[in-house]
């Protein structure tokens, strides 16, 4: 690597050389540094050869400075620049120029650059000075917009000075604090939203109190200034130090102040201090020109606003939107943050808060009324005077101290509109600076509340007139409304209109009083919050419709939440809340000798019920009353006649039904044999194994018998008339039985089951058979319905306890089509069905509604697309010390091991049957055709297994069993009857009486062999 010759000679002459020299090798290693770069950056030669130069001068790390030198080592010779540079100690911003060229070896190659600087400052600062003054200049002359003016100060002073932030504050020598007006540079948001900086003895204060420019390296070390604690931690957390504040004068007047910042400590030359007077003393000009144009643009302003208020006022009738345009207006006249209207009511000596310009603040003002001794606007009411306060949080008749914390508000103008010796308002002016209004503008203020005191008394005129019009005209059309109709409805939504319009309610209900627990309860409702009214259901004697029914008086209330005589549940209280009116009044409907409801109204925050308006409601309410009671009496005859109507129909129907059922009772035992036959052969051959071709008619052959028998078994329930067999029930486990009965087509259905029951379930009393036919019809009704619509599907079980703990429910919840809205009320219709033809017999709902019924209990259907619940409810039972046998789960077989049995039935068919199960199953078979026969067999042999039909022609089952137990008692748990007419009287008391186990015809041997099994087990 070639290297600088090291002598003397070559010495002196880099260091007579007036630039500041530094060589680099190609790694950027220094290999020369001469005294004037030494001087320029503090850094001596010995501790910078050898080195980086990045590494010894951060200058080198700039990017347009490490262009120029990567293209100076690749031989060219780049263009100068100007940069910016800080000597380590003096923080002074310096601008460099810098070249750099080729520095190259003996044989002309190049062996690294030469780098050389000026330093250019003073040119510089000239140029941006300059700069500064036609911007500052173009600027007084182009715009005279205060905003422009202050971000083109700011801008240029960061420019000029080389400043981290600038500043420019407004205030006087005799203000208590000084206005941040712009801020620009590094300072943080949080430091600018404070908006102000206090009085003392920084820069700031001393600047503008002494007239002079005040410099200091360290503002927070400085003892020649002095900082508040607040005013100390904001720099500090801040950061800056160095700051400069050039006082903004303006003939023999200091506006303000101008002033930068820096993050390190540094000292500043006259040039320095000269450049920032000069843009502060332009500045100042440029800021009183704009204010001066300002104040005359905003007195314009508010010449146009006053005339505006009198166009407004003038054109007005309406007093809401009068009151609304004078606060818009007068806020424009004033400047104010917020203006206000209170409305006076002379004779109950209160204020009514109705507009302002802000809604966010006048919604969060209360109280929203406030008496003549209240507070600063009850003052001005009072004494009928102006109240100018400049300081609320130090004047005792401040009684929303919390609110006007909140907002900022500090300073308060109350104003008397009066007419006369009458007050009509009081108008308040509030500001977060104390206001002053001169002469001129107290005159037009004057003249304003004058124009406003006519205008509000014209609207009042106009409004009194309109509302006696409006009241008349409701009241003629309601009288002939309400005779023109006998239903109840209709003129109670006919009331509920009305009254809303003849106050301007936001909302008015007619409330029926439940004569069962005395609770009002919304027919009709009409208005903005109508649908609020609707959902409200109140207690005897709460709310003001409760009190007024209680007291049979009309009740009126400002604020019924912060009424204490109006009590609320705290749902009603919270509905309430959420609405938009807090004025209500409650009028009694009054018939001849009773109360049958109430009419209530609800009106925005503030409003009031005049005298004249509650004598009309009344009237209204009287009126209405006697069409309710017209209304009842009709109702009464009409509901007369249809229930004399229906019962002549419920005569008719039940002796169809009484003939139905005998009919249904013969039937059924005549077809019960032959489906016996049917479907035990059917189930005997599909258990064993049968040629494929066959196996599919003997499955349909089955699956129609059972179609059959299902048919028959709920005829045989629909025309039963003897009362269920009640013991203690869990409905878990009837539930899980049933399941298990259909679990297994469901799962091939693709229909999944969720079972969803609650633990410690409470029994009830119930016949469980009985039960499981309802369960295993809602089941399959769900199943149907599912598979009819879409491949598979999801049922849900639920069980549980009602709320009152009275009542056991479960629920049959299905995702499928749902049931049509107009067949939803005939499902429990005997014959009634919406399945397709050939999978319905219609009498599956209407079966198990009669049997829930029978238990005392009730079954309800709710029903939408995508989701259908049964819901089924019984009483819990009283006592559930006794308990009952659980239902049979799965069948189970039990061998006969040679042991004998003897099989009474007169059919031959049904008969051998029976004979060819028991035989199947290793039993010593007997049979007999009646009871005589079967008799004389029983006293000559013993018998483990006695299975007898009831009705045969040769002595019937009953007679049979009576005299077989009455020689021998310990035959009796051996029988088990096989009959397919339980709907008959005598048989069901008959088989109560013994406790014999029964099997009902038709039957398929698994469950037959399971009784065998629980008999002789």
């Amino acid at each position: 690597m070639a290297r600088v010759p090291k002598h003397e000679v070559v010495e002196s002459l880099l260091d007579s050389l007036s630039e500041a020299l530094v060589v680099l090798d190609p790694a950027l290693e220094v290999l020369e540094w001469n005294a004037s770069m030494e001087h320029l950056t503090g850094v001596t030669r010995a501790d910078a050869v050898g080195r980086r130069a990045d590494t010894v001068l951060p200058l080198f790390r700039d990017a347009s400075l490490a262009s120029l030198v990567s293209r100076a080592a690749a031989g060219e010779t780049p263009e100068t620049i100007e940069l910016p540079h800080t000597t380590p100690g003096d923080n002074r911003s310096r601008w460099l120029e810098a070249r750099c060229v080729p520095w190259r070896d003996d044989a002309g190659r190049v062996a690294g650059v030469a780098a050389f600087f000026t330093d250019v400052s003073n040119p510089q600062r000239r140029a941006l000075l300059l700069h500064a003054m036609e911007a500052i200049g173009q600027s007084l002359t182009s715009s005279l917009d205060l905003n422009e003016v202050l971000d083109t100060i700011v801008g240029k002073a960061l420019e000029v000075m080389g400043a981290e932030s600038a500043m420019v504050v407004l205030g006087d020598a005799g203000a208590s604090e000084y206005k941040v007006m712009r801020a620009a540079g590094r300072l943080s948001d949080q430091y600018a939203v404070i908006g102000s900086i206090p009085i003392g003895g920084g820069p700031v204060s001393v600047a503008v109190r002494e007239g002079r420019t005040i410099a200091t390296r360290n503002i927070l070390t400085d003892p020649k200034l002095w900082l508040a604690p607040l005013r100390r931690a904001d720099i500090e957390r801040e950061g800056f130090k160095a700051t400069v504040a050039a006082p903004l004068a303006a003939k023999d007047r200091i506006l303000g102040a101008l002033v930068v910042h820096y993050w390190t400590e540094r000292s500043f030359g006259s040039e320095e201090i000269a450049a920032l007077e000069f843009l502060a003393k332009q500045a100042a000009i440029a800021i009183r020109n704009a204010s001066l144009y300002e104040a005359e643009q905003a007195e314009a302003a508010r010449i146009r606003a006053l005339t505006t208020v009198n166009r407004r006022i003038s054109s007005a009738l309406e007093l809401d939107a009068l009151l609304r345009a004078i606060s818009e207006s007068a806020a424009e006249l004033t400047g104010a943050r917020l203006v206000t209207f209170w409305l006076a009511d002379e004779q109950r000596r209160t204020l009514s808060l109705t507009s302002g310009t802000v809604a966010e603040m006048v919604e969060s003002f209360t109280p929203r009324i406030m008496s003549y001794d209240q507070g600063t606007v009850g003052w001005v009411a009072l004494h009928r005077e102006k109240l100018v306060v400049d300081d609320l949080a130090r004047d005792e008749r401040n009684v929303v101290r919390a609110w006007t914390d909140r907002w900022g508000i500090r300073s308060f103008s109350g104003f008397p509109v009066l007419a006369g010796e009458e007050l009509l308002a009081v108008m308040v002016v509030a500001h977060t600076e104390p206001l002053r209004f001169g002469k001129d503008k107290q005159d037009m203020m004057d003249l304003f509340l004058a124009q406003a005191a006519i205008a509000i008394q014209n609207a009042r005129l106009f409004h009194e007139a309109k509302r006696r019009r409006d009241v008349a005209e409701v009241l003629a059309r309601l009288a002939r409304e309400l005779t023109s109709t006998l239903e109840v409805e209709p003129i109670a939504k006919l009331l509920a209109r009305g009254s809303a319009e003849l106050v301007n309610a936001r909302a008015a209900g007619v409330f029926l009083l439940e004569p069962e627990d005395g609770t009002l309860r919304a027919l009709a409702t009409h208005g903005v919050d109508a649908d609020t009214m609707g959902e409200l259901i109140f207690k005897p004697g709460e709310g003001a419709v409760g009190r007024a029914v209680a007291e049979r008086r009309i009740v009126a209330t400002a604020d019924i939440l912060a009424d204490p005589a109006i009590k609320l549940s705290a749902w009603v209280r919270e509905r309430i809340r959420a609405s938009g009116y807090r004025a209500v009044v409650g009028v009694p409907l009054l018939t001849h000798d009773r109360v049958i409801g109430a009419l209530g109204l609800g009106a925005d925050p503030g409003s009031t019920f005049s005298r004249e308006e509650l004598q009309t409601l009344e009237a209204l309410a009287d009126q209405a009353s006697l069409a309710f009671e017209n209304a009842r009496l009709y109702a009464s005859a009409r509901d007369s006649l249809v229930r004399l109507r229906e019962t002549q129909a419920q005569l008719v129907q039940a002796a169809k039904m009484s003939a139905l059922g005998q009919l249904v009772s013969g039937v059924a035992h005549e077809l019960n044999n032959p489906l016996s036959v049917i479907v035990g052969y059917g189930q005997l051959l599909l258990a064993r194994e049968v040629p494929a071709a066959v196996l599919r008619p003997i499955e349909l052959m089955v699956a129609q018998a059972d179609r059959m028998a299902k048919i028959v078994r709920n005829l045989l329930l629909f025309a039963r008339q003897r009362p269920a067999e009640r013991m203690p029930v869990n409905l878990n486990e009837v539930l899980d039985q049933t399941l298990a009965l259909r679990l297994n087509q469901m799962q091939i259905s693709a229909i999944a089951v969720d079972k969803k029951f609650a633990r410690g379930l409470p029994s009830v009393l119930a016949d469980p058979h009985q039960l499981e036919q309802v369960f295993l019809n809602l089941l399959l009704n769900a199943e149907q319905a599912m598979l009819e619509a879409k491949h598979g599907g999801r049922i849900i079980l639920t069980t549980g306890v009602t709320r009152d703990g009275r009542s056991v429910y479960a629920e049959v919840i299905d995702d499928g089509p749902g049931i049509p809205h107009e067949a939803l009320p005939h499902v429990f219709e005997p014959f009634f069905t919406t399945k397709t033809v050939g999978t319905g017999t219609g009498l599956g709902l209407s079966v198990s509604y009669g049997i829930v019924e029978e238990h005392g209990g009730h079954l309800v259907v709710d029903s939408r697309p995508g989701r259908t619940v049964f819901r089924l409810e019984l009483p819990v039972a009283q006592s559930t010390a006794a308990r009952r046998a659980a239902p049979a789960g799965s069948p189970m077989v039990v061998t006969g091991d040679g042991r004998a049995a003897l099989v009474v039935e007169d059919e031959a068919s049904v008969l051998d049957l029976v004979v060819t199960i028991l035989s199947q199953t290793g039993w010593r078979v007997d049979v007999a055709t009646g009871g005589r026969e079967a008799l004389e067999r029983v006293r000559r042999q013993r018998y483990d297994l006695i299975v007898s039909d009831i009705r045969m022609p040769d002595g019937d089952g009953e007679q049979f069993y009576r005299d077989a137990t009455t020689g021998d008692p310990s035959l009796g748990p051996r029988f088990i009857f096989i009959t397919g007419d339980t709907a008959n009287r005598e048989a069901f008391s008959f088989i109560r009486e013994a406790g014999a186990l029964v099997v009902e015809k038709p039957f398929q041997p698994a469950f037959f062999l399971d009784a065998v099994r629980r008999v002789t087990s």
